[in-house]
């Protein structure tokens, strides 16, 4: 998916927003905002928005002198996320579709998301999932393909989504105690995503294999990916790609071993995918 007016207003938007969050002193806030709005002017509109983002957050980082500028909104957003846990394994140990009822707590988790002009409230996420019907349901054809697979990689998204993440990963491995996990993380600090940092500091490794995409943009872009990775990711036969930036990635491969599960943040996946922002989504490739 490429680029378009609205995605170039929301990467610049989103420095703003974040120089604002860092308290940079103003004229150092000024300069940084000044060198993304002429490098703005340059964004390639062939190439996809997590691959675009990735050089103004570098600017901001360097700029900054912080090797991960939103290290302290991750803390809190996993620190947040962990007082869920009992209500959402609550639900999952009564409900009748084990594997249903984790998804959807995970799909909850990804309104945890920085790199969105759109907020929405995870308290009212959480309390209102299991009452939400997904706006496009693939999850029958994702049952019957985990059914019969004995591998399965897990593109991470956002710090705090790896709490819910770790409880869909105990309940597949309950179900399918066979079935080898491994959780992709960002291969570098990027905005509030994942680094195999965040993975391992909530135990999801007691379950799965955290490994890094070594992708150091927001989204999984291919030409950023280790060569290892991409070995792996081209033999496993199931992919459960978390967030947009993933799916603002891999949407354009029409694969159909990848199944999208995100939460609709803004108006161009909106728009892309012919669904409403808020809806949550569950989608194949």
């Amino acid at each position: 998916m490429n680029i378009t007016d609205e995605c170039v207003r929301c990467i610049t938007g989103q420095i703003d927003k974040a120089t604002k969050l860092l308290n940079l002193e103003e004229n150092l806030s000024n300069e940084i905002m000044k060198e993304v709005k002429t490098r703005a002017k340059k964004f390639d509109f062939n190439r996809t928005p997590p691959y675009v983002a990735k050089e103004v957050y570098e600017l901001l980082a360097q700029k900054a002198k912080l090797k991960d500028p939103l290290e302290n909104l991750k803390q809190e957003s996993i620190k947040k996320a962990t007082t869920y846990i009992p209500y959402l394994e609550e639900k999952i140990k009564n409900s009748e579709d084990k594997l249903f009822a984790s998804i959807k707590a995970a799909v909850a988790g990804n309104v945890i998301d920085f790199a969105t002009t759109q907020e929405f409230c995870l308290d009212e996420e959480i309390n209102s999932i299991y009452e939400t019907n997904f706006a496009i349901n693939d999850y029958k054809i994702f049952k019957e393909e985990i059914q019969k697979t004995n591998q399965l990689i897990i593109l991470a998204d956002n710090a705090g989504e790896n709490v819910f993440d770790k409880i869909l990963v105990k309940t597949l491995k309950e179900l399918f105690p066979k079935l080898k996990i491994y959780y992709a993380t960002r291969g570098k600090a990027i905005i509030n995503d994942i680094t195999t940092k965040e993975a391992l500091q909530v135990g999801i490794d007691k379950y799965c294999e955290v490994i890094s995409s070594g992708v150091d943009t927001p989204g999984l872009e291919k030409s950023q990916a280790s060569i290892d990775f991409l070995e792996l990711f081209n033999k496993t036969p199931l992919i459960l790609s978390k967030g947009m930036g993933n799916f603002e990635c891999l949407e354009s491969y029409k694969d159909k071993k990848i199944f999208f599960l995100f939460k609709v943040k803004c108006e161009v996946v909106a728009n892309k995918i012919s669904r409403n922002l808020g809806e949550i989504i569950l989608k194949r490739g």
